[in-house]
């Protein structure tokens, strides 16, 4: 399936797809938001959008052109851990396109009128995401999961942060993380990987490569329940209700994800079933598990009318002591089982889903499992196991519930009288 090569400046993982037209390559950067110095919050991501805006051999014009224009596309994200940038392309263009991200990641121009053109650019995607209620409350809910620690902050960044960063930073961040030993490239073609070994080897050749330590703060636990309602002139509220889970190194990640599924993950999940179908109470409710090196979270989004914000939480809690309290039966277990092993196999069967699963797995643990490897761990989960886990997950005594709405000052008082009542 892939082929770890570490004879480079850099990590290939290179996985051969025979037969196929297109392909997907990525640049890997080992590193995020959480490693950023608090005051200039927001640099990782910056940087992302500055690698975009011209290098030494390519125009930011050219970069768009010359991938775009022969009908690929190109794109990149920030994570709390990750810096990637990629394409989805033709396969005879994988040699140009990985030349284009390359010369991108290795050499950006970080011009300083550019710059400050990105700085609006980015100043006003802040907006647009404090403005999307959905998005608001999972940023709230992610400052309650990690208070006072980078994994709790934002992404993207905030207004004094971002307005006060500047091409020496920038420089500095990319100086410091981008160096070859850092980063991870991963093609899935039917193109050979001979020719992309030469590509990299010589891109890189006159590149430094320097050590670098990616050093992380380790998240405190959690010791009491933690609540924030926050006022916005909307008619939908949006709640979301989250707790403490395990990291990506963990042996139950596998039976977290099973449980993801059982609980919120689709239309034939519980809460799903409940509180959508059974009573109409929402359009969207749905569960999210985050996994990071050494933390991770469970959480529950509901989009609802403010006035059923209590049935919701009642209902919401009813399963989850349910999912703690009784086996689940064989037959759901196995319905769970299946979905997760189809939405993979769909995944990697993909070049794009195969791109991002290995980058991700590598980056995050270290190893990457074969889709055999995990169908035998799955298969091993049992009922007990999914109990047992669900009681370590879901502390009601150190849970995080953020919501946006209206009229905060009439739901707040039956909102925390309900989690009292509960706990």
């Amino acid at each position: 399936m892939f082929e770890i090569i570490d004879s480079l400046k850099v990590k290939l993982i290179f996985s051969e797809f025979p037969g196929l037209k297109t392909s997907s390559v990525g640049v890997f950067v080992n590193t995020g938001a959480r490693h950023e110095d608090a005051r200039v919050k927001g640099i990782a991501h910056f940087l992302e959008h500055m690698v975009f805006k011209g290098s030494k051999k390519y125009s930011y014009k050219k970069i768009k052109e010359e991938i775009e224009g022969r009908g690929g596309i190109l794109n990149g994200f920030t994570s709390q851990e990750i810096t990637g940038y990629y394409s989805h392309c033709l396969s005879y263009n994988i040699p140009h396109v990985l030349d284009i991200l390359l010369d991108m990641v290795l050499f950006p121009l970080l011009d300083s009128k550019e710059i400050d053109k990105e700085r609006k650019v980015i100043l006003e995607e802040i907006k647009m995401h404090n403005d999307l209620p959905h998005v608001r409350a999972n940023s709230l809910l992610d400052s309650l999961l990690w208070p006072n620690h980078p994994l709790g902050r934002e992404v993207i960044g905030y207004f004094e942060t971002v307005k006060n960063i500047e091409r020496s930073n920038l420089r500095f961040f990319k100086d410091k993380f981008y160096s070859p030993s850092n980063i991870v490239i991963v093609c899935v073609s039917s193109c050979k990987k001979d020719k992309i070994y030469r590509i990299i080897r010589e891109k890189t050749k006159d590149v430094p490569v320097s050590l670098v330590k990616v050093s992380k703060k380790h998240p405190p636990s959690l010791s009491k329940v933690n609540v924030v309602m926050e006022e916005k002139d909307i008619d939908q509220s949006h709640l979301c209700v989250g707790f403490r889970s395990f990291s990506a190194r963990s042996k139950e990640r596998f039976i977290t994800e099973i449980i993801h599924i059982i609980l919120g993950a689709n239309m034939s999940s519980r809460l799903f079933e409940e509180i959508r179908e059974k009573r109409g109470l929402c359009y969207d409710i749905s569960t999210e598990v985050r996994r990071f090196k050494d933390s991770g979270s469970f959480s529950i989004h509901v989009g609802l009318d403010s006035r059923n914000i209590i049935t919701v939480l009642s209902n919401i809690f009813k399963q989850l002591r349910l999912i703690k309290k009784k086996e689940i039966s064989k037959k759901e277990l196995e319905r769970a089982k299946e979905y997760f092993l189809g939405q993979m196999l769909m995944s990697v069967e993909r070049t794009s889903g195969r791109m991002f699963y290995l980058a991700d797995s590598y980056l995050s643990t270290g190893k990457i499992y074969s889709v055999e490897k995990i169908k035998n761990i799955v298969d091993k989960i049992d009922t007990f196991s999914i109990r047992e886990t669900a009681k370590k997950i879901f502390s009601f005594d150190r849970m995080c519930v953020s919501c946006v709405l209206r009229h905060k000052e009439k739901f707040e008082p039956a909102l925390k009288k309900f989690i009292h009542n509960l706990l």
